[in-house]
């Protein structure tokens, strides 16, 4: 076999090393924010922020890798030292994991994240522009354009496995009193690291390992701001290019190289748009599946798992990208252009959103009727034995009967408004005898939110309205049922009062309500997140181990409130209302946003790792893909702005938003890409050979 269809050995191990590093990355990813709300007690608000600024941080980094790498260390002493600080890292995240150390956990996590986001950062850069200049060009340029396909198919393939791996080590075993050890679930990953640098120091005697024989980056700025001063001062001297004015203080080569890398960071400028709509895979879609039914098979899928859904449609469609589609197209002269593919990518992102957009216009069916803005809604729930007629201006009276529910929805309220609410029952209801029959109630009613007025009497008989705290129609972010107990203490005869769960598979969940007061009073529980099932419902008391017990089904996303009113030593009344639908629109919707968002990412992450490498000077590669992943920190920027502007109620229409803005995004790359002229190396040489001609007649 000739020696040019044959892959460099060096590129083994560099994939090899990036397959670890990539399971070590994803894996931490997957369990980070469930770590930070659930063992450092961040709020879930709190959790994203601090997520997203790290991931940020992992897309600015590599600005610095790439300095190292071009200027001081080479490539491989960059990749090697940014390593050992992701590994330090990895290994304060197991420390701060450890609850029976003597130490500040979440000033551990900060500085093991800050570290790994350093140490990832350093990477990027510099992987695959080092394993990309082990080939030699031209004669093994078909080969450099697979490797970028299989480099980009070994991240996938790693990210999966470290995506469904990590979370199974750290539910599989139980450490230090929890029923998840985060110990395991950071340590696997920090072991994944340590191999990824064990693989990539032993492939040491095959790497082609340059040293940097001047400080470019340094002769970059230099350059850029002599051209910037000089420009200014000579305002009647005009040249072709801005870099020119430079031209008598600095080498040629330095100002044509340097003329390349503002030609291809300047196509660099619309893609951060692209990274915007891409990582919402892990928080808005990640919310819509969990308003979705999630069952398959009979299997239960959980919500964020679906994200493992794009690698795997990744790890699949590169395949037949490569060795199917893109053959027969460069047949006909069709997508050879990795711009092209580049644009064609973007505009599948928007059909992805499309299709988000046109799903959740659907699922907004069966999303709970909120009131608007100046307006508010009172849910009124008769927990007496009888019917009772409530009257609450301007609207009629209505009748009530035991157990059930009354709902005023858009009522005017602005801010806090004042509500009187009349209440007519019976003397005699049903077995007790009531001190009054009309009760007026005063009470607020709450801008944009749902109040709740549990109709019951007290030990004298008298009858009582007791507000409680507003509903929470949102579903949890994991899809399981949420569950609210309304605990109405009539006669306050029991103490210590228990509410549990047990499900049929064994799990058991119990609230304690506390002592009884003297004054007849409503306790409200926080919502308890169950997974979805037939649960046999117990309350017990110090009085009694058990005073009532009831089947109950929690559906997956839905959201109760389970009113419960003991009375006379006994419990008298218990009521599941249902406040948000279950989930009834089946998770698999999703497979469509998808499959266009994995074609996107495959037609514009390969094509773009390959246009940054490919149209670079060899001494500034490294710099190219640097600003490459800089684009993905400002996309996640992006997502964070959009989200806090809060253009639109409806997440439908952000979707369709988002679908315009990369449709309208893609439309000025392509136009910036037409005056684009690629380059070509020649043989060990930084020498580069313009082609004035169109992009399309480059790729006859």
């Amino acid at each position: 076999m000739h020696l040019d269809s044959l892959y460099p050995a060096a590129v083994f191990c560099i994939i090899a090393t990036e397959f670890c590093e990539r399971f070590s990355f994803c894996g931490l990813r997957t369990i980070l924010s469930l770590y930070l709300r659930n063992v450092l007690e961040f709020s879930e608000d709190s959790s994203t922020i601090i997520y997203h600024i790290f991931i940020m941080g992992c897309y600015i980094v590599p600005i610095i890798g790439a300095i190292h790498a071009d200027s001081y260390f080479g490539r491989y002493r960059t990749i090697r030292n940014f390593s050992l600080i992701y590994l330090i890292g990895n290994l304060l995240m197991c420390l701060a994991a450890v609850p029976v150390l003597d130490h500040n956990p979440i000033l551990l996590s900060t500085l093991g994240l800050l570290l790994i986001a350093i140490g990832t950062g350093g990477l990027k850069p510099c992987i695959a522009a080092f394993g990309a200049e082990q080939f030699r060009l031209p004669e093994q340029r078909e080969l450099l354009r697979y490797f970028f396909s299989v480099f980009y198919f070994t991240i996938n393939l790693g990210g999966f496995v470290g995506m469904v791996v990590t979370p199974i080590m750290k539910k599989a075993v139980s450490c230090f009193g929890d029923d998840t050890c985060y110990v395991l679930g950071f340590g696997f990953p920090a072991a994944l690291m340590l191999l990824s640098i064990l693989l990539f120091i032993m492939g040491k005697s095959f790497y082609k390992v340059k040293t940097p024989k001047r400080n470019v980056i340094l002769e970059f700025l230099k350059c850029s701001w002599r051209a910037i001063v000089n420009k200014r001062r000579s305002t009647n001297i005009r040249y072709d290019h801005w870099l020119d004015h430079a031209k008598s203080d600095f080498d040629a080569k330095l100002i044509h190289d340097m003329k390349m890398v503002f030609s291809v960071l300047l196509l660099f400028v619309p893609l951060p748009i692209f990274w915007s709509l891409f990582d919402q895979q892990g928080s808005r879609w990640t919310f819509q599946a969990s308003h979705m039914d999630t069952n398959v098979l009979g299997l239960q899928v959980v919500p964020d798992q679906m994200q493992v859904i794009n690698p795997a449609m990744v790890l699949v469609l590169i395949p037949i990208f490569d060795k199917v589609l893109y053959p027969r197209l460069e047949r006909f002269n069709v997508w050879r252009n990795s711009l092209h593919r580049m644009a064609l990518g973007g505009l599948a992102a928007g059909l992805a959103f499309i299709s988000a957009g046109i799903l959740e216009l659907f699922l907004e069916r069966t999303y709970p009727d909120l009131p608007d803005k100046n307006h508010g809604s009172l849910n009124v729930i008769n927990a007496l034995p009888c019917d009772i007629t409530i009257l609450t201006k301007p609207y009629q009276k209505r009748c009530l009967n035991p157990g059930s529910t009354i709902r005023y929805q858009d009522m005017q309220c602005k801010n806090q408004s004042r509500l009187l609410i009349i209440v007519e029952a019976p003397r005699r209801c049903r077995d007790i005898t009531l001190s009054q029959e009309i009760l007026q109630i005063e009470g607020f009613l709450q801008e944009k939110q749902e109040t709740t007025l549990i109709i019951s009497y007290n030990k004298n008989y008298d009858v009582k309205g007791y507000m409680i705290d507003r509903v929470d129609f949102s579903k949890s972010v994991s899809g399981n049922p949420k569950i609210r107990i309304d605990y109405v203490k009539n006669m306050n005869a029991f103490d210590n009062v228990s509410l549990s769960f047990q499900s049929t598979f064994g799990l058991t969940d119990m609230y304690f309500f506390g002592e009884g007061s003297d004054d007849s009073q409503v306790a409200v529980s926080p919502y308890l997140e169950l997974p979805q099932g037939v649960y046999e419902c117990y309350v017990r008391s110090g009085q009694s181990r058990e005073h009532f017990r009831k089947h109950l089904h929690f559906a997956f996303g839905g959201v109760y409130s389970l009113i419960i009113r003991e009375s006379n030593m006994s419990i008298e009344f218990v009521k599941l209302l249902t406040m948000s639908s279950p989930n009834s629109v089946n998770i698999l919707w999703q497979l469509p946003q998808y499959l266009f968002i994995s074609v996107a990412e495959i037609m514009f992450g390969v094509a773009g790792l390959e246009f940054s490498f490919t149209q670079a000077p060899k001494s500034m590669k490294t710099i190219t893909i640097a600003g490459w992943y800089l684009s993905t920190a400002v996309g996640n920027l992006i997502v964070i702005i959009i989200t806090k502007l809060n253009f639109f109620n409806s997440q439908a229409y952000e979707f369709f938003l988002f679908a315009l803005i990369i449709i309208a995004d893609m439309m000025i790359f392509t136009e910036m890409a037409t005056n684009y002229h690629f380059v070509e190396l020649e043989v060990d040489s930084s020498v580069l050979i313009m082609n004035r001609d169109s992009q399309l007649d480059e790729n006859a």
